[in-house]
């Protein structure tokens, strides 16, 4: 009876462990959805401002939106490596909980996530070179270089947070 017992006892710690473990990479997976969605608020001002860049009133405002421009792209690109930090941290907890397909949507997250901080280091470059661009053709040119590589990196981060979004779901399928 008391090997019984025992081995039950074990079989609930080893449950409580297993749900435990499970539990961090839910937490890591939703952390890195809430930077991700961080992320993409950033990105989106940083557009607004291309669009008031180009509604200006005076040229005083056209350094003053391409540098608001430029913190809400380094803001986003912040927000993109902390997402991509959880996202690396879930696919590692998820693979050693057996969670393969857990693991493996979290690192596609991961993967678009590093492509989304490449593509906003690329915006800022050229938001920096239009910023300091005397000519306002060479500007305008230099200014949709960035916004098309900050379009570019939202659509990867709208790939991460659906990887993200599948790996909560096979981690909830996950026994």
């Amino acid at each position: 009876m008391k090997k019984q017992i025992a081995i039950l006892l074990m079989f609930l710690m080893g449950l409580n462990f297993t749900f435990s473990q499970k539990s961090e990479v839910y937490n890591k997976l939703k952390s890195s959805i809430d930077y991700g969605k961080k992320a993409k608020e950033f990105a989106n001002s940083t557009l607004n401002y291309v669009e008031k860049y180009y509604h200006r009133t005076s040229s005083d405002d056209v350094k003053s939106f391409i540098r608001n421009a430029k913190t809400e792209i380094d803001n986003a690109n912040s927000k993109a490596a902390s997402a991509e930090s959880d996202a690396d941290d879930a696919g590692v907890k998820a693979n050693k909980v057996n969670c393969g397909d857990a693991g493996r949507k979290a690192n596609d997250a991961d993967g678009n996530f590093r492509t989304v901080k490449s593509r906003f280091d690329d915006a800022y470059a050229w938001f920096d070179q239009a910023q300091n661009e005397e000519n306002i053709d060479d500007s305008e040119y230099k200014l949709r270089k960035a916004k098309s590589y900050v379009e570019d990196g939202i659509q990867y981060l709208n790939s991460a947070l659906r990887s993200l979004n599948e790996a909560i779901a096979e981690l909830n399928d996950c026994n």
